[in-house]
């Protein structure tokens, strides 16, 4: 059975259009294809530091140099732990060019969770900021090579890049490893996720070919300010780089920062989460300011409320296109285009959209069988962009990779039409009374109430019902809510069963450098504060 006669047949399999590689630029080659074009247009922007498209390929080369100065060769690791800079894209392109693995970690990252990931990647040169090197000589039991990022002296990256030789371009095989990344590890240790640059330039390719970027113009400005260690952050500046285009890089996510940026330098699409969407909002109400240059906002990591997307479409005037994917599959499987994006039809607005050329989504149960439309199940993907392995964990890549599919452990359900709606991770499910409640539903209904910016869902242990549904909230500046308010609110959108009948606030919500909420974490504080 074809996977369009599967959906006709009301099971829950669909995929995307073929995919036509023609056309297909390997990342480490974005900047020499520009450069011949248009050599003198700025490429990567960073504060006062501009790479045109000849810089940045003479920068990437210089790079490849200096890594191997270092030993780090074909084959070779290192790790980067910074915040966002425009180096980063020099050392992730020289990595490809270089043949090297590049292992970017989380600068949020304690001492000890950066020594399980400097120990476990097997990495042989640190390359990190000032700000952080205190924390990685606590980390680093092995006394490893290290060179700082932002030290403006002879001896920082920027200026041993600079004073490096060009390396000459040499063939390369576009299937090696040239990057690893790290799970976020809320379901136990960390998992370095090892990819290839054709995996992670297979969906630069196809995101030109889906139909969804059409209106792109020659004279895009794309603003980054999400983690550029982050497959969405790399990603998002890649994004730039493919199309020849302008990608202005910030380290910081505050509202104010990013309207700033957004005003100052004519920013025409951005990548964020739908949080950010909320506050930079308020920050241009408050300052009763628009951006009239600003053509997209691109999201992912939680779907759009309706309420929301029709308060952004009234101030910021622009279009929108959500994004869902994984670190596993090396960016996205899935797209909600900017004609989706219609507040008239709110439940279309909770999908994340449906399969990319190449790309084949199925609903699976327990036993791995497939599953009927409108059932949720297990997110099972196929695609072009595998991992290439779980690094040292061989029993792990045999779990999650099965006969070309990837099990994500996302939780989600597919309609008629081919559209992905997330429920949650399966481990997330709660389960009251026998019925099963996903809390990115309960979430959903609750960020509609005009007091709360955010709150995470999640079952804690109840006596009665086994787990009983709990809301932890964060409420938008200003504003107060009571308990009852928020239970009575929930009413009007949800079966009994699923309303939340304990509501916490005033404690912040832990998320994932892409933004999401960890609900793990926060169910755990209170499993722990209620046991105190």
């Amino acid at each position: 059975m074809s996977h369009s006669d599967a959906l006709a047949n009301g099971m829950a399999l669909a995929e995307g259009p073929p995919l036509d590689e023609t056309g297909l630029i390997l990342p480490s080659e974005y900047p020499t294809v520009f450069a011949a074009k248009t050599p003198d247009k700025p490429a990567i922007v960073f504060g006062p530091h501009r790479w045109t498209y000849a810089q940045l390929d003479r920068g990437c080369n210089a790079a490849v140099s200096l890594l191997r100065e270092h030993g780090v060769g074909p084959g070779g690791r290192f790790a980067y732990m910074g915040k966002n800079s425009d180096l980063f894209f020099l050392l992730l392109i020289g990595a490809m060019r270089a043949q090297a693995v590049m292992v970017p970690i989380n600068w949020r990252n304690t001492a000890p969770e950066t020594r399980y990931v400097l120990e476990d990647s097997a990495v042989t040169l640190v390359i990190a900021d000032r700000e952080f090197d205190p924390l990685v000589a606590q980390a680093d039991c092995k006394g490893l090579p290290r060179v700082i990022v932002d030290d403006e002296g002879p001896d920082g990256l920027r200026a041993r890049i600079a004073a490096s030789p060009p390396a000459p371009h040499v063939p390369l095989d576009p299937r090696a490893p040239c990057l690893q990344l790290y799970t976020s590890g809320t379901t136990g240790k960390p998992k370095g996720v090892l990819t290839s640059q054709y995996a992670f330039g297979i969906h630069r390719h196809i995101e030109t070919i889906s139909g969804y970027f059409d209106d792109w113009g020659d004279d895009e400005i794309l603003l980054s300010p999400l983690p550029a260690f982050h497959i969405g952050g790399m990603s998002w500046v890649c994004t730039a780089l493919v199309r020849g285009a302008t990608a202005h890089v910030i380290a910081d996510t505050n509202p104010a920062t990013i309207l700033d940026a957004c005003l100052a330098q004519g920013i025409t699409r951005t990548f964020i989460v739908p949080t950010l969407v909320r506050a930079l909002i308020g920050e241009m109400d408050a300052r009763n300011v628009r951006v009239p240059t600003l053509r997209g906002i691109h999201y992912g990591a939680a779907s759009m409320d309706p309420a929301l997307l029709e308060r952004s479409v009234d101030r910021l005037g622009c279009r929108f296109l959500q994004y869902y994917g994984m670190t596993e599959i090396s960016g996205t499987m899935a797209i909600l285009g900017p004609k989706e994006h219609d507040a008239a039809n709110p439940a279309l607005l909770r999908s994340v959209g449906r399969p990319l050329p190449g790309f084949s989504i199925a609903i699976r149960g327990p036993e791995g069988e497939l599953l009927p439309v409108d059932t949720p199940g297990e997110i099972w993907v196929k695609g072009p962009s595998l991992l290439i392995e779980y690094w040292n964990k061989p029993d792990a890549t045999a779990e999650a990779l099965i006969d070309g599919w990837y099990r994500s452990g996302d939780g989600g359900k597919l309609d008629k039409d081919g559209y992905l709606f997330l429920t949650d991770r399966i481990k997330d499910m709660i389960v009251s009374g026998g019925e099963n409640v996903y809390p990115a539903e309960v979430e959903a209904v609750l960020r509609d109430h005009p007091a709360i910016l955010d709150c995470a869902v999640f079952g804690l242990p109840h006596p009665k019902w086994g787990e009983g549904v709990t809301a932890s909230l964060e409420l938008r500046p200003g504003h107060e809510v009571d308990a009852d308010e928020v239970i009575a609110f929930a009413r009007k959108s949800l079966a009994a069963y699923k309303i939340p009948r304990r509501i916490e606030q005033g404690v912040p919500l832990p998320r994932t450098a892409s933004g999401k909420v960890q609900r793990a974490l926060i169910r755990q504080y209170f499993i722990e504060r209620d046991q105190s």
